[in-house]
């Protein structure tokens, strides 16, 4: 009769498991937190009060990606403007590419960020009309802000990476004008790897406004630029940052936690289903989708903008304070508890986000500064307002949704 084999005796004898995961430096123990599987405590961008109260979650979780899509003055850059501060708050590094070239750096400020202007002189054309005459003067203007965080558009891209031959992974002679897509890549791997190496002894927030507003080389080396290159070319520069790269760094052995946020351009696909309404698609492919092991919130409505527009009206003049419009939670692969999908009001102003309750209190503590502006618009009718005088109405957009 044959002795019963107990199975994995033959690796006990050997030292078992443990053993041999020390042997080629799987162990994880006290003594060695360099191998790592677990993640640490939950982190987060802490956003205001009302993104809090419509999707139920403290902000964007921190070691993740995350995407914000929705059509045109729906509140994107408000809300990414609050990813800015908030990260500079609490002590990371806030890297920005603005490739929309449409950075508002009042508005930021305005809302937190901190920036210091840097002055320096510039020629400045004064033309006569009289004489035709054109003269050329220095005026001391703002030529740049630094501080605390890093910033790249398209030409601070082009200027640094402009060399890179993607298609070859060779250095041109020639720099290119012209900013890619891989040059964003390129810049993520410089920081990071300058992280590891010691350079930068901070966490990073990534913010890219916006995925859809710069191509690929790929396409920038074709004579027609082409959807298809640009979202290969994502999916091959990006692939290694968005599932290695930063999720790694919420584990435990990681010394710094980078996260990304980025705004992404959307368009309506009615091709897919015809006789379906149309389906929310984001540009540049859908590798960013998939990658969003955080969060991704749609903000305004679903086929159209969604929004309102807030306004201050005296005596037939009219300024525009902000405008209502919603969020809503459409993917979330976070651990639980936060495995919540909601959506809710927000409301955009020149100070940043606020809900619904707060309103009636932005309306009298900023009424001055309404009344400044309308001052300025009816003076110039013979008109003098008064806070007497000002009602608050909303408007619905021109674009809603039926």
């Amino acid at each position: 009769m044959k002795q019963a084999i107990k199975k994995g005796t033959g690796i006990q004898k050997k030292g078992g498991l443990s053993a041999y995961k020390k042997k080629i430096g799987l162990e994880v123990s006290s003594d060695n937190i360099v191998v790592s599987n677990a993640d640490k405590p939950m982190e987060w961008l802490m956003m205001p009060k009302a993104f809090n109260e419509a999707t139920r979650l403290p902000g964007f979780p921190m070691g993740y990606v995350s995407m914000i899509g929705g059509f045109s003055d729906t509140g994107k850059t408000t809300i990414i403007n609050h990813v800015l501060v908030a990260a500079q708050r609490q002590g990371y590094i806030p890297v920005i590419y603005d490739t929309e070239n449409n950075m508002d750096w009042k508005y930021l400020m305005d809302m937190g960020f901190e920036a210091e202007p840097v002055y320096g002189d510039v020629d400045v054309e004064n033309y006569d009309p009289e004489t035709g005459e054109v003269t050329i003067t220095k005026e001391n203007q703002i030529i740049g802000y630094d501080g605390n965080f890093i910033y790249y558009n398209n030409t601070l891209l082009a200027n640094q990476f402009g060399n890179n031959d993607y298609s070859t992974g060779k250095q041109t002679k020639e720099k290119r004008k012209v900013a890619v897509i891989e040059d964003i890549a390129a810049s993520m791997k410089e920081l990071l790897d300058a992280q590891d190496n010691g350079e930068l002894e901070q966490g990073l927030v990534f913010v890219w406004d916006s995925i859809g507003s710069i191509n690929s080389y790929k396409s920038y080396k074709s004579p027609t630029n082409n959807n298809m290159f640009d979202a290969g070319s994502v999916s091959v520069a990006f692939t290694g940052i968005l599932n290695s790269r930063i999720p790694s760094s919420r584990k435990v052995s990681a010394p710094y936690t980078n996260t990304m946020v980025a705004i992404s351009k959307i368009w309506l696909d009615s091709m897919s289903a015809p006789m379906a309404a149309p389906m929310v698609k984001y540009k540049n492919g859908e590798t960013f989708y998939y990658a969003c092991h955080g969060i991704i919130c749609h903000v305004g409505g679903a086929i159209s903008k969604g929004t309102k527009q807030l306004k201050a009206v005296s005596k037939g003049c009219t300024y525009k304070y902000g405008i209502e419009s919603k969020i809503k939670v459409v993917k979330n692969q976070l651990p639980n508890p936060w495995t919540i999908s909601y959506e809710g009001p927000i409301i955009c102003t020149a100070h940043g986000l606020i809900s619904k309750d707060e309103l009636s209190a932005y309306q009298k503590e900023h009424v001055s500064e309404m009344l400044k502006e309308l001052n300025r618009q009816g003076e110039a009718q013979g008109q003098k307002i008064s806070s007497e005088d000002v009602s608050f109405i909303e408007e619905e957009d021109g674009n809603q949704e039926t």
